[in-house]
C-alpha cells in the first residue's frame, strides 16, 4: 500500500490532507516540523512526501534534498505561491508544487501523477466501502 509523509506545521491543514488521502486509499503519516519529518524518513519507508516549505527546525528545501537522496518523489504544498517560488521549488527538484489554498481532488490527482511518473502506481482499488489491496491479494 502507498505510504505518504505529510510535513506541515499547521495541524489542521495536515489533518485535512490526511483525511483526504486516507479517503483516496493511501496510508498517511503527519509530521508537524522538519526535524520530526527527517526522523520519520530515517525510520520508515515512504512512497511519496508532501512538504510545506516554511517548517520549523528543518525547512522543506532541506527535506526535499534528503528525500531526493532516498529516491522518494516529493511535492511542495505551500502558501508561497508566486511564479518565482514555484520555479525555485521545481528547480530544486520537487516533482510538483501546489500553492495553498488547494482543492483536495487536485491534490490527489497530482499525487497519482507523481507516483505514476516514479513507477509507483496505485496498488489498491476502492469501490464504496470495499477496498482490494492488489499487493496483498
Amino acid at each position: 500500500m502507498i505510504e505518504i509523509l505529510v510535513a506541515e506545521d499547521d495541524e489542521m491543514i495536515a489533518n485535512l490532507i490526511k483525511i483526504n488521502l486516507v479517503k483516496a486509499g493511501y496510508l498517511c503519516t503527519c509530521a508537524y516540523n522538519g526535524k520530526d519529518a527527517a526522523n520519520l524518513l530515517d525510520s520508515k519507508h515512504f512512497d511519496l512526501c508532501l512538504f510545506d516549505i516554511m517548517l520549523p527546525e528543518i525547512d522543506g528545501y532541506e527535506l526535499l534534498e534528503y528525500a531526493k537522496s532516498m529516491d522518494i518523489p516529493s511535492i511542495f504544498i505551500t502558501a508561497m505561491g508566486t511564479t518565482d517560488n514555484k520555479v525555485k521549488g521545481l528547480r530544486a527538484g520537487a516533482d510538483d508544487y501546489i500553492a495553498k489554498p488547494f482543492r483536495p481532488r487536485e491534490l490527489v490527482s497530482r499525487i497519482k501523477n507523481a507516483l505514476r511518473r516514479a513507477g509507483k502506481p496505485q496498488a489498491a482499488v476502492s469501490l464504496g466501502d470495499v477496498r482490494v489491496d492488489l499487493e496483498r491479494g
